[in-house]
Order: C-alpha cells, then sequence, then structure tokens
C-alpha cells in the first residue's frame, strides 16, 4: 500500500470513523481502523460489530493494499499534521507516514482479522433532504429510553411509507413523533437503536446540506452520504403501538408564546421539589399560572398570558420533561392540549402539526 492525500481529507475522514472505535479488551482489532487502498482512493472503515462507518478518501494510490491501526492515534496524530500531502506507506507491518517536516512509523495488525462488514443491496432506496432529517431526530432523540435492557424503545422507530417517513422515540414519561416527506414508495417499519442515532447525529452535525439515501433490508438500515456509509442492526421485534394513546379530543387548549413560557417554566423550576421536579400549571381565563413549592426552598407563582378555550383544568409536568418539548415545536407559537392529569397532554406548533411532543403528567 502507497499513497498520498491531503491532511486536510484525511482528517476529515479519520474524524467521521474513529468514534466508534472505543477501547476493547476482548478484540483488540475493534480499536483500528482499516485503510483500504485501491485504485479509485483510500477507504477508511471502523466497526464496533453493532454500527459499521465508512468514509471515502480522494488520493493519488500508487499501491494498492489494506492494513489496520489504532484509531485514535492515527486520528489524534493526522490532526495536529499541517495541512499539506501526507504520504502513506505499508513496509513490514509498519505504516509509514511522511509529510513536509515529519516521519512517523505506526504499529498495526493485519487486516484479515478485521471484521467484515456485512453490505446491503443498494435496492430499495430512500431519498431525503439531509436537513430535514437531521432536524428530524434532534426533535426526538432526547424522548428515547436509555435503559439498554428495553431494546425496543432504546432506540428511534422508522415507518416508511409512500412519499413520508414517520420517525417517533419515547420512554414511557414521554413520546415524539416527527413526520418528513421523502423520495420512495417503499413502505417498511424499522427500530433503529439509539447507540446508531447518536453516531448519526454527531456525523451528520458536520455534514452541509445535501440529499441523504438510506437503503435496508430485514436485519440491516445503512444511511449513505457525501461518500460515507453508516450501517447498523435494527432490533428485531415489534414498536409499542403508540397512536392507541394519543388522545383524540381534549378538554382544554391553552395557546401561548413559548418565549414567554420557558422562562416561567424555568423560574418555577427553582422551587420544585427535589427529585420530583414538579410544577403545577393551571389554566384558565386568559393564562397559564404556573406554580410551584417545596418546604426547604420556598415558593414561585407566576402567570403568562394565553388563549383558552375548554374548561379551565389543571395540570402537574416534570419540567424537565416539559421543557425538551417546548425547546424543540421549531416556532415560538405553541399550543398544549389537555384533559386531566391522569392522561397524557399533548404539546405542538401552532403551525406546523407534523411534530407532536406527548407527555404524562405526574399524578396528584
Amino acid at each position: 500500500m502507497k499513497l498520498t492525500c491531503t491532511q486536510e481529507n484525511l482528517n476529515k475522514g479519520l474524524n467521521l470513523v474513529s468514534h466508534i472505535a472505543n477501547k476493547n479488551n476482548n478484540l483488540p482489532i475493534l480499536n483500528n481502523v482499516l485503510l483500504k487502498a485501491d485504485k479509485n482512493g483510500l477507504l477508511l472503515v471502523t466497526t464496533d460489530l453493532e454500527i459499521g462507518i465508512k468514509a471515502f478518501v480522494r488520493g493519488k494510490v500508487d499501491e494498492e493494499g489494506e492494513f489496520t491501526v489504532g484509531a485514535k492515534l492515527l486520528n489524534d496524530f493526522v490532526s495536529l499534521v499541517p495541512r499539506e500531502n501526507i504520504d502513506l506507506e505499508l513496509k513490514e507491518n509498519t505504516l509509514k507516514i511522511k509529510s513536509k517536516n515529519q516521519k512517523t512509523n505506526i504499529k498495526g495488525m493485519e487486516a484479515e482479522d478485521f471484521p467484515l462488514i456485512p453490505e446491503i443491496e443498494k435496492e430499495n432506496e430512500v431519498e431525503l433532504n439531509m436537513n430535514d432529517f437531521k432536524t428530524a431526530l434532534s426533535q426526538l432523540v432526547f424522548s428515547a429510553s436509555l435503559d439498554s435492557s428495553r431494546l425496543e424503545i432504546n432506540a428511534v422507530f422508522f415507518n416508511f411509507s409512500k412519499n413520508e417517513l414517520v420517525l417517533a422515540a419515547t420512554d414511557s414519561y414521554r413520546l415524539a413523533e416527527k413526520k418528513i416527506s421523502i423520495n420512495s414508495n417503499q413502505e417498511k417499519e424499522l427500530i433503529v437503536p439509539l447507540k446508531t442515532i447518536q453516531e448519526l447525529l454527531r456525523i451528520l452535525n458536520d455534514q452541509s446540506n445535501q440529499s441523504l439515501k438510506i437503503y435496508f433490508n430485514e436485519n440491516q438500515i445503512m444511511f449513505v452520504f457525501d461518500g460515507v456509509e453508516l450501517i447498523s442492526r435494527v432490533v428485531s421485534g415489534k414498536y409499542p403501538d403508540y397512536q392507541q394513546i394519543i388522545p383524540k379530543t381534549f378538554n382544554t387548549e391553552a395557546k401561548f408564546a413559548v418565549n414567554q413560557l420557558v422562562p416561567a417554566i424555568k423560574s418555577a423550576a427553582l422551587f420544585c421539589k427535589p427529585g420530583i421536579n414538579d410544577v403545577r400549571l393551571s389554566i384558565a381565563d386568559k393564562e397559564i399560572v404556573i406554580a410551584s413549592a417545596s418546604s426547604g426552598l420556598g415558593e414561585n407563582i407566576i402567570t403568562v398570558p394565553a388563549e383558552i378555550s375548554g374548561e379551565a383544568n389543571d395540570i402537574i409536568f416534570n419540567y424537565r420533561y416539559f421543557l425538551d418539548g417546548l425547546s424543540n415545536l421549531g416556532g415560538n407559537e405553541a399550543v398544549l392540549k389537555i384533559n386531566n392529569n391522569a392522561t397524557p397532554a399533548l404539546l405542538q406548533n401552532r403551525q406546523n402539526e407534523k411534530y407532536l411532543y406527548l407527555i404524562m403528567p405526574i399524578k396528584q
């Protein structure tokens, strides 16, 4: 293996793939990045056996070949090299790296010991706008359960239908759902692990606006964009039928400005009971009264103007969950729909009903 590429391109590729190569004592080669040079350029590959990431790096290849070296070491080293051409050459199980003012040797492991990443046929293609997808994932990833023993909800639900993708996440206390337009006729339901979504978001946050393509089969899903492929297993099993818990009608609706309610909730949160995080919303007339009290801290009452329809109502929320919803509505005009303090409440952007946030109240 012998090639030349720019520091900028190699550094970008290593930043994309190196994150999932953690310290693995049982299988040390998983700490490595596979460098595979062929006539097209250099392919970087890492995997933790659940997620695999491939990134293509443009370069001039003089000799084809493949080798693996420590992903973190190589990434950290290349990030410190000045922005100039870098020569990479494999000799006697050592990766020799040469730039203008330095020569470096990095020991590694044979490529044949590196785990194979299963391929997905690029047949069932779904194309969507990257920015729309990135925004959608950001609006719901925080609602997924962090309990790794509950695989079905330690994940994000993907429901592909004609020209629409419905995404959902829940931890049993709140649920977020977002609908986005896609270019596809595929129909499929998949459960994608939260770890995969977090890694995907990390990578997408460094990408500019462009299209993204998704491919899938019964066991895997692949996201493809700008020379990058992220492949992940999907969770077997069935996602909870959350549609049945979304109320069809509501007794009370309150329309309000998000930038008025958010600081009010944060103010009340200072006086809520530690560990319970409870704030009370009393909805009546033309206002929402937010109140909290703690025997050790004191109490706080603050009023926010609102358009109220339906009957007067009281409800208690975990303020952290409620603020998560308010912060991700994507607009300043919102509506809160409730029935009572024992059934889920619905939070939405008044101008965009493609996103909904369902939150369970704290029972009195």
